[in-house]
């Protein structure tokens, strides 16, 4: 079940106001990047990011592609998942859902989570666990295994 915003036009906005409102300014590569990542329904690494932005920005370094993921994680407008390869791949969609990641090639696939009986456990069996110490503000869910292709191969 894919949980995948299904307006990315929204979530670009959504960014840039956000951007704007804590006062960072847009700038064209910045703009790029942001739309990249709003539209992507596939985990882009750095380098992907970069190789696309180069195609309309061609002095853009790849430093300014590092600088900007930075600060859109710490603004978490973008989620970081890193694969069992150590790469590091960025989610735009920063709405409830996990992710499947293969073991073999380090393909992510979204999944829906249902939010309300998520919520449940989470105001329940975790806060009753840590005795309320926490507020928990976020979470992961990353399941492993292998792809249909990887599988295929595999069994051969």
């Amino acid at each position: 079940m894919q949980n995948v915003n299904s307006n990315p036009v929204s979530r670009l906005e959504e960014i840039i106001l956000k951007i704007k409102k804590v006062g960072y300014s847009l700038t064209p590569q910045r703009y790029e990047i942001i739309k990249i990542l709003s539209e992507s329904k596939n985990h882009p690494t750095a380098t992907d990011i970069y190789n696309k932005v180069k195609l309309v920005y061609p002095m853009v370094s790849l430093n300014t592609i590092y600088k900007n993921l930075t600060m859109l994680t710490s603004m978490r407008e973008v989620k970081e998942i890193k694969t069992l390869q150590n790469a590091v791949h960025f989610d735009g969609d920063i709405s409830s859902h996990g992710h499947i990641i293969c073991e073999n090639c380090g393909k992510i696939t979204d999944i829906g989570i249902n939010t309300d009986d998520f919520n449940e456990f989470l105001k329940s069996d975790i806060n009753n666990a840590l005795n309320e110490d926490y507020h928990i503000r976020g979470y992961s869910i990353e399941f492993y295994g292998l792809c249909r292709d990887c599988y295929e191969a595999d069994k051969n």
